[in-house]
């Protein structure tokens, strides 16, 4: 089954209820279901989106490709 990719945005929120070492933004990344359900909010620091961009650098064989049309939308 192919898979659609489609483009996000990721938002830099406020920690609105910070502890004290926290950090006072987190990244914000809405996604759902390739279906289009089950959508949810996911938010990030910046170390953990190093993580995972270093992660997918060491494994791009995994990256879904993404259509020329979709990055004309993008």
């Amino acid at each position: 089954m192919a898979t659609k990719v489609k483009a996000g945005r990721i938002i830099l929120v406020e920690n609105k209820n910070r502890h004290f070492a926290a950090k006072e933004y987190y990244s914000s990344i809405w996604v759902e279901d390739e279906d289009g359900s089950n959508e949810r909010c996911l938010l990030f620091t910046e170390r953990e989106l190093n993580i995972a961009e270093r992660r997918a650098a060491r494994n791009v064989e995994d990256i879904p490709k993404k259509k020329a049309i979709t990055n004309f939308f993008d």
